[in-house]
């Protein structure tokens, strides 16, 4: 064992340095355990305040690993006797992360100034999130207390357990993963010599924040919805979690009525979001009362509800199971899961259910997010699409939300029709205009005619629209490219006009 620089092993620091150094393996194993938990927080509280998209995702990890460099960088220049007190500031700052980034995200928004948020929090995470557990690889390896190849696959079969840990834990909620984050942060803090007067002490802590966690969790969260999104005052969190792949939140306002959003977009609330419901889901329903049906993605599950009540049986496939759960317990007055026999939801990847699948459907609507990301982004491609086709029935009709106006000055309605065209030999266009989106119409022979279309346009409420037929939309789509797997550069575009424009409402 390498001989520990003189500097420093002394006074009351001797011990706490000597044992920092004695203990490399165990370590740098709960170091790799909770780095995993923290960036599970990290990424899905930071995704959510700055809207989740494409753009946003690949930030949140660029920040997240240059932290991992700044504790490299910074390892030879900690003294071991700071590592004590170091731990206790990244105990305190982690297992309060969700409720100072969104005070601080809800006060800039409040003060107009909610581009700072994109500076101030990314800049902050490399700092506060991920370097500290960062520090202590290249500092044993540097006193030469264990080889870096041991070390670094220590460090990987701890993160390998925190992955087992969420996969486990995760969905039993935050209060619980930052429990256990809070159990393993604390023996390594014994393990750097910690004295136990003080572990007890900062333990005691720990446990009350813990049991006051989800009360100002569910304060913080609503506070931050209310300042960026504008809602009424008084809001109330019914739900909130990190699944796999997102946030969910659901709130309430003092009215009563009832918000979906997963990472910080809204998916359900407003009568903007109803009316499509009524234009995908009552609409075609009314037209082809359809004996099978598909929805691809869940939301609200309103749509689905619209197309039940009109008769025969409707399936809903949606990859997370935590949008399905919360839709079901806290919107059934929308959605009423409870109450009509003739729904079924399967947990599956739509692209897997549909290459596998030998059911056809008389309808099919994707009722999925817009093409914030990647993912989300191949369910508006042209080979799905493809496959969308080949489960329609002779008379089945698809129908797809352009997620915009079709106009001749919008790319992403544009392109999107421009897919739709590629597949389908007759499209059909309705803009809405109190919703202020298009929405397609397709199938190789349409079973209805326009006048039909606006007749249960009409029939259903909606009050002010235009129609195009397939030449129209021929003409409006233009010659864009369709979206193919090789051409996602339309999911940067549309993050950073989700950005801009949102920046620019202030």
């Amino acid at each position: 064992m390498a001989a520990v620089p003189a500097s420093l092993l002394n006074g009351t620091a001797q011990r706490s340095a000597r044992m920092a150094i004695s203990r490399p393996m165990l370590v740098v194993f709960l170091g790799g355990v909770n780095l995993v938990l923290i960036q599970w927080v990290l990424v899905r509280e930071l995704t959510a305040l700055l809207m989740g998209t494409e753009l946003v995702v690949l930030l949140v990890t660029i920040t997240y690993f240059l932290g991992l460099s700044v504790g490299f960088l910074a390892s030879s220049r900690i003294p071991a006797r700071w590592l004590g007190a170091l731990g206790a500031a990244a105990l305190l700052l982690h297992l309060s992360l969700p409720i100072w980034f969104r005070l601080v995200a809800a006060g800039l928004a409040s003060a107009g100034a909610y581009w700072a948020v994109f500076l101030l929090l990314p800049l902050a995470t490399p700092f506060v999130v991920s370097a500290f557990y960062s520090i202590f690889l290249p500092l044993y390896a540097d006193h030469q207390q264990e080889r870096l190849p041991r070390l670094y696959t220590t460090e990987l079969l701890g993160s390998a357990c925190g992955v087992l840990v969420l996969v486990a834990l995760g969905g039993m909620g935050l209060t619980t993963v930052y429990a256990l984050y809070a159990g393993i942060l604390m023996g390594l803090l014994l393990a750097l010599g910690m004295r136990r007067v003080t572990a007890i002490a900062m333990l005691i802590g720990c446990a009350a924040w813990i049991l006051l966690l989800p009360a100002l969790n569910d304060w913080s969260n609503a506070r931050w919805f209310e300042a960026l999104h504008e809602l009424p005052a008084g809001l109330r969190t019914l739900h909130s979690s990190y699944s796999a792949y997102q946030k969910v939140d659901v709130l309430e306002d003092p009215q009563g009525r009832r918000y979906l959003y997963l990472d910080g977009l809204l998916h359900y609330g407003t009568d903007r979001w109803s009316r499509l419901n009524v234009i995908m889901g009552t609409v075609p329903a009314e037209l082809l009362k359809p004996e099978s049906s598909l929805v691809i993605g869940a939301g609200s599950m309103e749509m689905e509800r619209l197309i039940a009540e009109r008769g025969g049986q409707v399936t809903t496939v949606e990859l997370d199971p935590a949008v399905v759960a919360a839709s079901a317990a806290y919107l059934d007055s929308v959605n009423l899961m409870s109450i009509l026999p003739n729904r079924r939801v399967i947990i599956d990847d739509a692209k897997h259910y549909i290459a596998n699948t030998g059911e056809r459907y008389d309808l099919i609507a994707t009722d999925v997010p817009a093409a914030f990301s990647i993912q989300t982004a191949t369910l508006y491609s042209q080979p799905f699409y493809e496959q969308l086709a080949r489960r329609l029935t002779g008379d089945g009709v698809l129908v797809v939300n352009l997620t915009t106006r079709l106009t001749e000055d919008n790319l992403t309605a544009r392109r999107i029709a421009r897919t739709i065209l590629s597949v389908f030999d007759e499209v059909m266009v309705v803009t809405s205009h109190d919703s202020r989106l298009s929405f397609a119409f397709a199938a190789d022979s349409l079973p209805f005619s326009l006048p039909d279309l606006q007749a249960a346009l009409e029939g259903s409420g909606e009050t002010s629209f235009t129609l195009y037929h397939h030449a129209a939309v021929e003409a409006l789509a233009g010659d864009v490219a369709p979206i193919t797997l090789d051409t996602m550069d339309l999911v940067l575009q549309i993050s950073a006009s989700r950005i801009v424009d949102r920046l620019a409402a202030e």
